[in-house]
């Protein structure tokens, strides 16, 4: 155990000397238009019970983007991303991705398509109808998590939690750097949004996914808090489980923040899928607690605490998924920030039954 304990303290170690170096810059080219980079270093080694070959995997991601600002209501978004490399998802025995960023797999030919490494590409007007309400409009290539199931303190892979549960669920389905639209309208605390894109499956078949999500943001004498509930449902391109019909997704959830002080906040996620197709997972659980560095006087500073529990589908090989992640991210300079995360996974029902533990380190920056 003590051989375990030194070779995971070392490789973490190596892992600050080695990684990439972070750097980034936001440049402001005129009042209308700014151009912003960041390069993100990860390294994650996962530690299997009774294996000797303990594998781990290094990567890093260089994030580029472009806002123009014509107007006050008017703006147009460029993001690309670029990696020649998967990391540990390359080599996990999991259900679960133990780092959700988008690496080589999800940027080389993006949903099937010949193009890579261009994320997003949208146009958005605002209309103002008041000091309280207004209606946004966006079309383009978009990023559907970027709307629906949000999440203030469980839905960054970069600055909050590395595994996917903790940045979306699972069950939502969502699709990513697409042809879509979607209209926000906010009254007061209250929003609506409504989503629709147009997608591959994994069959290489086109679909269609359609969203909505309700939202409130409560002032509350604790804090800041937000509660949302969405659905969502795709047409009928996804096989079942025999494999001789199509049949479409259909789900739905709730995703809660609330600060319950300044040091203090929760969260929460439930969702629900129908498994008419074939699916890994059918229900979704999720908590957890964020704790800010006001408590050892440093603001910036934060750590976090995630547990879920996923229920497998009818037929799926997986019965179900328990997951936990604690990470402790502290802040280097206005720039860049190093985070230090551990995970436990243990899938149960299929064959190979894996567990383990996986420990990480990220260098990032944030603005």
């Amino acid at each position: 155990m003590r051989v375990r304990i030194m070779k995971v303290i070392t490789a973490l170690m190596i892992s600050l000397i080695l990684a990439p170096p972070v750097s980034t810059f936001a440049y402001d080219l005129n009042e209308k238009l700014s151009l912003e980079a960041t390069i993100t270093g990860v390294y994650q080694y996962y530690n299997r019970p009774g294996d000797a070959d303990d594998p781990s995997r290094g990567v890093g991601v260089t994030d580029v983007g472009l806002n123009f600002h014509p107007t006050e209501n008017d703006e147009f978004k460029l993001k690309g991303s670029y990696t020649n490399q998967d990391g540990l998802n390359e080599v996990s025995p999991f259900s679960l991705v133990p780092y959700a960023d988008d690496l080589r797999e999800c940027l080389k030919h993006i949903n099937s398509r010949d193009r890579s490494y261009l994320l997003e590409a949208w146009y958005k007007h605002k209309f103002i109808f008041s000091p309280n309400s207004s209606l946004s409009i966006t079309g383009g290539i978009i990023d559907s998590t970027c709307y629906i199931d949000d999440n203030a303190f469980a839905n960054d892979e970069l600055t909050q939690f590395m595994n996917e549960i903790f940045v979306n669920h699972r069950h939502c389905n969502l699709p990513s750097y697409d042809v879509g639209g979607v209209a926000e309208l906010e009254i007061a605390n209250f929003s609506l949004r409504a989503l629709g894109m147009a997608s591959k499956n994994e069959e290489n078949k086109r679909y269609n996914y359609y969203a909505g999500q309700l939202g409130y943001k409560a002032d509350t004498p604790l804090g800041e808090g937000n509660y949302r509930i969405y659905g969502f449902v795709t047409s009928d391109k996804f096989l079942d489980w025999n494999g001789k019909r199509y049949e479409p997704l259909r789900g739905g959830g709730i995703s809660l923040d609330q600060k319950l002080s300044e040091i203090i906040g929760v969260f929460a996620r439930l969702g629900w899928q129908d498994d008419q197709a074939a699916i890994d997972y059918a229900q979704n659980y999720s908590c957890g607690l964020n704790i800010n560095g006001k408590l050892w006087g440093r603001g910036e500073d934060e750590i976090g605490v995630g547990y879920a529990y996923l229920k497998g589908a009818g037929k799926s090989e997986i019965d179900h998924t328990h997951a936990g992640e604690v990470y402790t991210k502290f802040h280097l300079c206005d720039f860049s920030d190093i985070t230090l995360d551990l995970q436990y996974m243990k899938d149960n029902g299929n064959e190979a039954e894996p567990r383990g533990f996986i420990y990480g380190v990220r260098l990032n920056t944030y603005f």
